[in-house]
């Protein structure tokens, strides 16, 4: 018995061994075979880090290829994580008690790196660091920008300290730089940091957030400009409508770091790639024009009053200058201004501030295309053609006695009478003469026919019109922001009531609301953009042109010649005119609105016949003034035209003028519209030089000199010419 007892005991030893030892192998060869993949990718992950570092965005250059918005490298003082972390292994930044020990740990490190920065005139707190080294925004690999734009001695410092400061990294990257300062602003635009939600619109997941990616755009690793958290991007204007042109292709450095995070090896690189140039059609002399200009107006009317005691604040001002034939836009100045140098490395909280305040004007807004104002009589050719289209305009019935006032017909009401503009009698005016004198009496009676027969006419006859020349929608330029302005009608009244009842007197629309309109006021409201696309209509004979401010983009051939040097440059994408619809006009029809509107700069009674003969342009032109009254304050003053109108010349010029509480069109707006194409016309305007030194003193002194060998010509010219006299 004590034999079979033995034998089985070392039975069932063995099978127990056999068991441990097939266990043993088992796990050997799972850890072999099945998971050796997994273990030597995360070892190749532990070792290998892939940098990422963005492409030059592409520049920015006027329709004559001068560069208005370039780039520079800058020194950024940041913080790499990856080395920190491990010195606090095991520890959750995620857990509250954990990641006080991790501040703790790393506080040294910290102070040490605030203090630095501190000294060099760079204001950093250990708090600042601690937040950067948090933030979710950033994957684990990536550094965290702490300090931009440092001097070289701070670059020096924390190069010879290296093995002091782990997690200290200095890189360099490029910046936006504007040679010409502010010019411009508002339509190049700004750059800055890409966000969160800009991040979820390109399909980048967020570190940190649970928001899924849009599924709607490009995935980061489909598209050869990928975003990370930290990257730059267009914010506005040009910089944001053609991103994908301007954005650089990124570059990938993948290396290879020991345990300490240092670096041993360079796998591979691929070195980033500068994106397109794009080309605007903005003339960069007529734009420094039209800035310089309007903002001297705006500036001068400041702390006065108009004619009838009311003071002239003029908030804001702003011209476009547009080609009515392409929709091309020469210039678009908006005011007040803003500085796109002071965005390039972010905006502060108290920028911000300042940039969102009342007092401000709010100077990152364009109010060119922004901007909504009641036009008054410029709008007028508007209600002149829903009269002929119609046919209540017609041979035998175009023609109205102006007696300085209208009365409504069958009027039961307290508001019966209608004026014009100090009760001037026009006398007897047609449609020509109606616009060229402004009769608003003329309109009172087109406007008043029309609702009283809109069961022949419609309801929105007038409404009809304008949005036929895209009044009431956006114009489709290819900048980001852009009002579509308001034109009223019944129907949009009775909805605008039953949204909010509270705001609103009545549903109901009334006689005295289709006048309103005819005159532009009421709730006619128009951008300044939109009204010199109108007048573009008009000049070229009935054509509704998108308006676009880009018509190239382009990649430079050699790096060290300028961009815009012809021949130096390949043609990447090109913006053609587009003609978005057309208002049918007759010959008779378009003849009678054009010769009323050149009247009222060629005739002697027109309303901006002064004006006009004070700064007279090269050429004769059509326009239209407007006043729109606004309850206690001063007049909006508007001026809309084109030049040239001759015979055998294409217009080459639509000008729209508009600056709110200012007073009379004849007075602020038509001057000003004058001043800026006269030179234009002629010309004449004066080359700009760039913002920054030593461009800026080369140009000037360039400019000195031709104006000295011009005058030196002219005397010259003026002696040869009394020689001769004298001679003769």
């Amino acid at each position: 018995m004590d034999t079979d007892s033995n034998q089985i005991r070392l039975g069932v030893i063995g099978i127990v061994a056999l068991s441990l030892f097939l266990a043993l192998f088992g796990r050997l060869w799972f850890l072999q075979g099945i998971e050796r993949q997994e273990f030597e990718a995360a070892s190749v992950s532990n070792r290998l880090r892939v940098l990422h570092t963005e492409g030059p965005r592409g520049r920015i250059l006027d329709i004559n290829g001068r560069v208005l918005v370039d780039n520079r490298t800058q020194i950024v003082v940041a913080l790499d994580r990856e080395p920190l972390r491990e010195d606090v292994s095991g520890l959750d930044e995620n857990d509250p008690d954990d990641a006080a020990e991790i501040r703790a740990e790393l506080a040294a490190g910290f102070s040490d790196m605030a203090i630095a920065l501190s000294s060099y005139g760079i204001p950093t707190s250990e708090e600042d660091i601690w937040e950067s080294y948090i933030d979710k925004r950033y994957a684990p690999q990536e550094s965290v920008p702490i300090a931009d734009d440092v001097p070289v001695e701070v670059e020096q410092y924390f190069a010879e300290r290296k093995s002091e400061l782990p997690g200290v990294v200095v890189e360099r990257r490029t910046v936006r730089v504007y040679p010409y300062g502010r010019l411009a602003a508002h339509v190049i635009g700004y750059v800055g940091e890409i966000n969160d939600q800009e991040l979820l619109e390109r399909g980048v997941p967020v570190p940190g957030s649970d928001e899924e990616p849009s599924t709607t755009t490009t995935v980061p690793d489909e598209t050869s400009k990928p975003y990370l958290p930290g990257d730059s991007i267009g914010k506005t204007g040009v910089e944001s409508a053609y991103e994908e042109a301007l954005r650089g292709t990124p570059g990938q450095r993948t290396i290879e770091v020991n345990a300490q995070g240092e670096l041993l090896d360079v796998v591979s690189e691929q070195a980033p790639e500068r994106g397109d140039d794009v080309w605007l059609t903005i003339d960069l002399d007529l734009q420094k024009k039209a800035e310089d200009a309007l903002a001297a107006r705006v500036e001068s009317l400041r702390g006065n009053v108009d004619k009838d005691g009311r003071p002239t604040d003029a908030p804001q001002g702003s011209v476009v200058v547009t080609d009515p034939m392409t929709g091309e836009v020469r210039a678009m100045a908006s005011y007040p201004s803003y500085d796109p140098a002071e965005l390039v490395n972010g905006i502060s909280s108290g920028l911000w501030d300042y940039f969102q305040s009342p007092e401000s004007g709010f100077p990152l807004n364009n109010w060119a295309m922004q901007g909504t104002y009641a036009p008054g009589s410029a709008f007028k050719p508007i209600t002149a053609m829903a009269g002929m289209h119609t046919g209540f305009l017609h041979p035998g019935h175009e023609s109205y006695p102006d007696s300085g006032s209208y009365e409504l017909q069958n009027c039961e009401s307290d508001k019966c009478e209608f004026q014009n503009a100090g009760r001037v009698a026009h006398g007897t005016v047609d449609i020509p003469r109606s616009l060229t004198v402004s009769s608003d009496v003329f309109y009172y009676w087109v406007a008043e026919g029309l609702w009283l027969n809109r069961d022949t006419y419609g309801e929105t006859a007038i409404a009809d019109s304008a949005e036929s020349f895209g009044m009431g929608s956006k114009t489709g330029i290819d900048l980001p922001g852009e009002n579509p302005g308001r034109i009223p009608t019944p129907e949009r009244r009775r909805e605008a009531y039953a949204a909010n009842p509270d705001v609103f007197v009545t549903d109901k629309w009334f006689t005295g609301d289709n006048l309103n309109t005819g005159i532009g006021q009421g709730d006619v409201l128009s951008t300044p953009l939109q009204l010199a696309n109108v007048y573009s209509t008009i000049a070229n004979g009935g054509a509704v042109m998108r308006p676009h401010v880009v018509f190239r983009t382009s990649r430079s051939l050699d790096a060290t010649k300028p961009p815009g040097q012809e021949g130096n440059y390949e043609v990447t994408g090109t913006i053609e005119p587009e003609e978005l619809s057309r208002v049918e006009f007759t010959p008779e029809q378009h003849q009678k609105i054009v010769s009323g509107l050149v009247g009222v700069t060629q005739d002697g009674s027109g309303t901006a016949s002064e004006p006009w003969q004070n700064n007279p342009t090269a050429w004769p032109m059509a326009g239209k003034t407007g006043t729109a009254e606004v309850s206690g304050k001063a007049d909006t003053s508007v001026f809309a035209g084109w030049g040239p109108v001759a015979e055998g010349l294409t217009p080459q010029y639509t000008v729209a003028v508009i600056i709110p509480e200012s007073g009379f069109g004849a007075d602020v707006a038509a001057p000003l519209a004058f001043e800026i194409l006269a030179p234009a016309s002629r010309g004449e305007l004066a080359p700009v030089c760039p913002a920054r030194e030593p461009e800026r003193s080369e140009c000037e002194s360039k400019q000195a000199r031709a104006l000295e060998r011009a005058q030196r010509d002219l005397l010259e010219a003026a002696a040869a010419e009394q020689a001769e006299g004298t001679n003769g």
